[in-house]
């Protein structure tokens, strides 16, 4: 079974970043989180699919910038 939630170490690996960035990443909003207990864990199921999208997004911008 897959985790659904990540620590932000487990986020920095997933995602070959720093653990520093995903905390900025997070705490700004720009990556799908949540606060439980005190620390920061990351949706990576919402990860997914916010990073799907992004992917469609430049897909769709190359394609009309051809």
């Amino acid at each position: 079974m897959q985790k659904r939630w990540l620590t932000v170490a487990d986020a920095a690996k997933y995602l070959s970043l720093n653990v520093k960035t995903i905390y900025a990443q997070a705490t700004k909003g720009e990556i799908p989180s949540a606060k439980i207990g005190g620390s920061i864990r990351i949706d990576k199921k919402k990860l997914d699919e916010q990073l799907e999208n992004q992917i469609l997004d430049m897909k769709s911008k190359v394609k009309d910038w051809i």
